[in-house]
């Protein structure tokens, strides 16, 4: 599927890991930004306003849960989507606090990956964006 009607900000402090997604977003989306911690992803954010933000939970400075919910307070509406290792409770429950439209589970698994990018971008075409 091809989002290059969309702008993604992907926040990531593990810097393999960066380089690798942004290579993939960079070939489906129209923009891609990047960060390397939630400070940097929400300033870029304010800058940018990105359709969809893709961000790591655990990450210094800010984590993607405190940047989640800063960029909420801008746009309650926002799009965001956490892509992390962590599963526990404590970090899902925060997550559906937040509202966070979906959570996708490291390492990749690009069916995965692909379907929670798909739901976020039909999520997008049907606010008409």
């Amino acid at each position: 599927m091809k989002f290059n009607d969309f702008t993604i900000l992907y926040v990531e402090d593990d810097i393999d890991t960066q380089e690798l997604i942004e290579s993939i977003l960079q070939a489906y989306f129209k923009e891609v930004f990047v960060a390397s911690d939630g400070e940097e992803g929400l300033s870029i954010y304010k800058k940018k306003n990105p359709d969809i933000v893709l961000s790591d939970i655990s990450m210094p400075k800010m984590d993607g849960l405190e940047m989640s919910e800063a960029i909420q307070k801008i746009d309650p509406q926002q799009l965001i989507a956490l892509f992390t290792a962590f599963n526990e409770p404590k970090y899902l429950d925060k997550a559906g606090e937040l509202g966070i439209d979906t959570y996708i589970m490291k390492p990749l698994d690009e069916k995965q990956f692909f379907n929670s990018l798909s739901f976020l971008a039909i999520t997008l075409e049907t606010k008409g964006a």
